[in-house]
């Protein structure tokens, strides 16, 4: 292989090793000294052409047809077409895929400038190079005039053989070149349309999903709303009538008071996944035992859970894991697992809450015997504008962001969850949480946290409040 500064200045001296003192005159057409210099560099002598090419000549002499066109296929890989006139070579170019046209100019019918001109003017043929060889017209005034019709060549007969197939050549690797670019070009045009369909498409469902989500969260504000208005109006139909009942009241109250807290579930973890998106909500991590607060947290709703008529039991393989942990993160995604393990498991169901110790770690799992989750729609679950179930078919309340917030809760310890479901078998969410630092603050002390009934209640009616007993 040549090297690069010899194979440069080969290049910049192409078109007088080609052309011989024509060469000098070609400055009148900058682009093809151009062209040459830039296949000279870019190739080299010892490039081998593996692309075919197809060669259209013209010429009304059949001695001249046959000579050219067996010079050209003892020496060039390429299809010869040959013609005796411009009608016939026109017709040829209409057929065939043509690369190179070689055009005699002396012709009978149609001399080689008409043919060429006519060549130029149709959008098909019209980037063809074609090359002039006459042994007529050879004065610089019908050279200029080749050219300008857009001739790349002007040649003269007699010509040295060795340096037409070099010129026919050269044109037949600007040609590669030029089909190398094309292919490129074609290439990266597919993948950038192939992108720009697969952005598209993933704006439209995104803005599907969030048609979706809006539609949720609209049912979600309307329902309970409904519920509070058709509530209180019939509270006032009671005292208006004076058909106060003790226990109708309580019924009716608590019925209100229950939506009241599915709002506000429904805005905190609005307001939570906007500030987790923002950048504004911050973990208050506490050093504690994470075994002792899985645990409370997961007892302090057996009642509820029994009461639905679904079993649920805690097991740990260690009894202590002291770690760094946010306990209101950690509450929370517990029981938001939990309401979502009970709402789809059945009467007589169970519901299992499993710790396990890891190197740098613990796992937690939480699995319920319910109608478990489609295998297409698996991936979905932690999305936070998509739902499992469709707003007019589904079987349960939710808003569509509940997993997706719990998703978000967990990263932020620098863990990961999972999960893994059967159709009609039963779900499992797997948590990973790795050890990590925290600020230096009171360590987190989970009996103390769980003595204030109270608060636990709250939470459990917030988070358990679209679950109806």
């Amino acid at each position: 292989m040549q090297s690069k500064s010899r194979q440069k200045a080969k290049a910049l001296d192409a078109p007088r090793l080609l052309f011989g003192d024509m060469g000098n005159k070609l400055t009148y057409f900058p682009f093809v000294i151009q062209y040459i210099q830039e296949v000279f560099c870019l190739w080299g002598d010892d490039v081998e052409r593996t692309a075919s090419y197809t060669i259209l000549i013209v010429d009304d002499n059949r001695n001249n047809l046959f000579s050219l066109r067996s010079l050209i296929e003892e020496h060039i890989d390429a299809r010869v077409l040959e013609t005796e006139c411009g009608d016939k070579a026109l017709q040829e170019l209409l057929k065939n895929e043509v690369d190179l046209i070689i055009l005699d100019i002396q012709m009978k019918e149609m001399n080689g400038f008409e043919i060429a001109s006519l060549i130029k003017q149709r959008k098909k043929t019209r980037d063809i190079p074609i090359v002039f060889l006459t042994a007529s017209y050879t004065n610089e005034e019908f050279k200029r005039r080749g050219f300008e019709i857009g001739a790349v060549d002007y040649l003269t007969k007699p010509i040295d053989e060795y340096q037409l197939i070099n010129r026919i050549n050269v044109y037949l690797r600007i040609i590669e070149k030029e089909r190398n670019l094309n292919l490129e070009l074609e290439s990266k045009v597919k993948e950038q349309t192939a992108e720009l369909r697969k952005a598209k498409e993933e704006a439209e469902a995104a803005n599907d999903a969030k048609s979706m989500f809006l539609a949720n969260i609209s049912h979600e504000l309307r329902t309970p709303l409904n519920i509070i208005m058709s509530i209180n109006q019939m509270l006032r139909l009671y005292l208006k009538k004076d058909e106060l009942n003790r226990e109708q009241i309580e019924k009716k109250v608590t019925l209100q008071v229950q939506n009241c807290y599915r709002l506000l579930r429904l805005v905190n973890n609005l307001i939570d996944i906007t500030k987790i998106d923002s950048g504004h909500f911050e973990l208050i991590k506490r050093k504690g035992n994470i075994v002792q607060v899985v645990e409370s947290i997961t007892m302090s709703v057996v009642e509820y859970i029994e009461d639905k008529g679904i079993s649920l039991v805690f097991d740990t393989d260690i009894e202590e894991k002291t770690m760094w942990f946010d306990p209101d993160a950690i509450e929370r995604i517990v029981l938001n697992l939990l309401s979502n393990a009970i709402k789809f498991t059945p009467i007589g169901g169970d519901i299992f809450v499993e710790l396990h110790s890891m190197e740098d770690g613990v796992q937690i799992f939480i699995k319920d015997s319910g109608i478990g989750i489609d295998a297409e729609k698996i991936n979905l679950i932690f999305e936070r504008f998509k739902q499992v179930d469709e707003l007019l078919t589904r079987r349960h309340e939710g808003s569509g962001i509940g997993l997706s917030l719990v998703k978000s809760l967990v990263q932020m310890h620098g863990g990961s969850i999972k999960v893994q479901s059967e159709y009609l078998k039963g779900t499992e969410f797997i948590i990973e949480l790795p050890e990590s630092r925290g600020a230096e603050t009171e360590p987190c002390a989970a009996n103390s946290v769980y003595d204030d009934k109270q608060r636990v209640v709250e939470k459990i009616n917030i988070e358990f409040s679209d679950i109806y007993f």
